[in-house]
């Protein structure tokens, strides 16, 4: 099946993290814009999701149910399924970059709680939505946006270290958190802190996960 060129503004879609063939975790999503510059969707709190995880007994452990490295580079893993518990999130991300952002909120999102700066693969559109993949490397700034930190520094070193990353691949992933922290550091459009006065449409209804999510 062809993918549509572009989705509708309330379609839902997921967002998959796929390694070499391989789906590694799907966040149902609703479609806020989907244009050639800017996807925006929306992932609801208690949304049903799919995560990869090393050890499907210790799913509630979260240090044996989050993936190794090992893992990954061996393709074993296991899905499973639980509920968005983080916050309501909206993620932005040119289709064509290396990086995303995500606007996470507190409780019934009176405030910003937190960006986040994702690095991950340009968008690939499917029939489904977006397939991408998470390189590890990630950025945590603070809601005022003049404070930050450097996130999974480690994973992401284990990761070279694993061949996942050649030397310059991995420079390139940090070249781009460098980069697109200055982005958002300096407010520049299309991720400005405009996007922290957004709110969903109430009518919304939370997103499901599709019986085909494993199609790649």
């Amino acid at each position: 099946m062809i993918p549509p060129t572009r989705f509708e503004p309330g379609d839902h879609i997921v967002i998959r993290n796929v390694f070499q063939g391989c789906v590694q975790t799907v966040l149902p999503s609703i479609v806020v814009a989907d244009t050639p510059e800017l996807v925006v969707t929306w992932l609801p709190l208690d949304t049903p999701v799919l995560n990869g995880v090393s050890d499907l007994s210790a799913n509630h452990d979260g240090s044996k149910s989050h993936l190794s490295v090992e893992t990954i580079a061996s393709k074993s893993w296991t899905m499973a399924e639980r509920n968005w518990h983080t916050s309501g999130t909206l993620r932005l991300k040119n289709p064509r970059s290396m990086w995303s952002l995500w606007v996470f909120w507190e409780p019934e999102m009176a405030t910003v709680r937190g960006w986040y700066i994702n690095i991950d693969a340009p968008y690939q559109r499917t029939r489904l939505g977006f397939d991408t993949w998470d390189m590890f490397l990630d950025v945590v700034v603070n809601p005022d946006r003049k404070t930050w930190r450097y996130k999974d520094e480690d994973e992401f070193a284990e990761a070279i270290e694993a061949d996942i990353f050649t030397e310059l691949e991995a420079q390139d992933v940090r070249d781009t958190a460098a980069k697109a922290l200055q982005t958002i550091v300096e407010n520049r459009r299309p991720f400005s802190d405009a996007w922290g006065i957004w709110r969903p449409d109430l009518l919304w209804q939370i997103p499901q996960i599709p019986s085909d999510w494993e199609d790649v």
